[in-house]
């Protein structure tokens, strides 16, 4: 599969955009959990970009898939949470506060684990002889002018004006929504032909890989007594990422599109499995274990 240029160029600057309207809806206070309970937002951290893409990589090695496959399932564990975690998070009767901080921080961070961990999934999967370019330090600085500096920049607009940036967001959101539908559409339409097999590949480590993570985050949020409402918050979080970042990251940067296939999967399902877990926490079927009291002991 090969991006073209068209492409190769136009999903960074969808995916720009639309990390400037995110960063419009976010304002220094949605930071303020790591203040206010942050043992569960390292928990939720830790959970998102420790775990999680470890478990990318054990479940990659594990299942038949091609090498662009697996370091694209390791591309979709290190991209930052889906916007949406929040809503599913209140829906689920979460702590949304928390959930906003981890989706918050989550949009920083990719800038140091997406390079990290994709190197790391090139050393692992990739052939000696394999053309693809996997050089650090350009993907490093082409995160930074695709997610940071757009986030940061409507941070500032937030910050500094907060009604300019209140009228303009939903705009600049739909319009670069509608770019990358109408982006991917036209991808997944030129490699039709080649996108039935890479999908029944993709589509068993990718349930694997949300239930397993999910799963995780569950236990680890049970072993370190956080309150039922931040454990709901860590497994909306750690099982919900931004396909959207991993399909622009593979055939925007890499120019690999294959490679954002377990993303377009992922993204699926994971709506599929996280309505479930929604519907089981609101029904009462489905209790997070909640051992010591709330107060200022989450410090």
């Amino acid at each position: 599969m090969e991006a073209g240029i068209p492409i190769q160029v136009l999903l960074p600057l969808v995916i720009a955009a639309m990390m400037l309207g995110v960063g419009m809806s976010l304002r220094i206070t949605d930071f303020t959990a790591l203040l206010t309970t942050p043992l569960s937002a390292v928990i939720g951290l830790l959970s998102m970009f420790l775990i999680f893409p470890g478990l990318s990589f054990l479940i990659a090695g594990s299942y038949p898939l091609s090498m662009e496959l697996q370091i694209g399932l390791v591309l979709l564990a290190a991209s930052p949470s889906a916007s949406t975690s929040t809503l599913f998070t209140y829906l689920a009767r979460g702590d949304a506060a928390l959930s906003l901080t981890l989706t918050a921080i989550s949009k920083l961070l990719p800038v140091i684990t997406i390079p990290l961990y994709i190197g790391l999934a090139a050393r692992l999967f990739a052939s000696t002889d394999t053309t693809l370019d996997l050089r650090l330090e350009m993907i490093s600085e082409r995160l930074v002018q695709m997610v940071l500096l757009p986030t940061l920049a409507g941070m500032a607009l937030q910050h500094f004006r907060p009604r300019f940036a209140d009228r303009i967001r939903p705009a600049v959101i739909r319009i670069a929504v509608i770019a990358l539908i109408l982006l991917i559409a036209a991808l997944v339409f030129r490699e039709r032909h080649k996108l039935p097999d890479m999908l029944l590949q993709a589509g068993p480590a990718a349930l694997t890989l949300c239930l397993a993570g999910m799963a995780c985050a569950y236990l680890l949020a049970r072993v370190t007594r956080l309150q039922p409402r931040q454990n709901t918050a860590i497994v909306i979080e750690t099982g919900m990422q931004s396909g959207g970042t991993a399909i622009a990251i593979a055939a925007g940067i890499l120019a690999v599109p294959a490679m954002a296939v377990p993303a377009a999967v992922y993204s699926l399902i994971m709506y599929l499995v996280t309505a479930m877990f929604v519907h089981l926490k609101r029904s009462g079927k489905f209790h997070l274990v909640h051992t010591r009291p709330e107060g200022p002991l989450d410090t």
